[in-house]
């Protein structure tokens, strides 16, 4: 599946998901922490990626009328910040090489 999760989200859905973590990660400079080894959920980044998922959520909910899939929130919220990053995903990448 990777992270981008097309195959459980409309393209609509899929990219309000990754526009809004985008948006919401740069407004909190989620990139200024640094992530812990250990997710204890204590750390200013996990409290801070705790807050974002459910607020994507609820605005998801706002938008759409039904929750999204809890794997597409975790999973596009860690793709934005891959791609504010300028990182795309590395498993895709892989396979793109080795289908060259």
């Amino acid at each position: 599946m990777g992270l981008d999760c097309r195959e459980l989200l409309d393209v609509k859905a899929y990219e309000f998901l990754l526009n809004w973590f985008m948006r919401e990660q740069r407004r909190h400079q989620l990139a200024q922490l640094e992530e812990p080894l250990s997710y204890d959920g204590f750390s200013a980044y996990d409290q801070l990626a705790g807050q974002l998922i459910d607020q994507a959520r609820v605005a998801f909910i706002e938008q759409f009328g039904e929750p999204p899939p809890p794997i597409a929130l975790t999973n596009l919220f860690h793709l934005a910040e891959l791609e504010i990053a300028g990182v795309r995903d590395p498993l895709r990448s892989k396979k793109a090489k080795q289908l060259q």
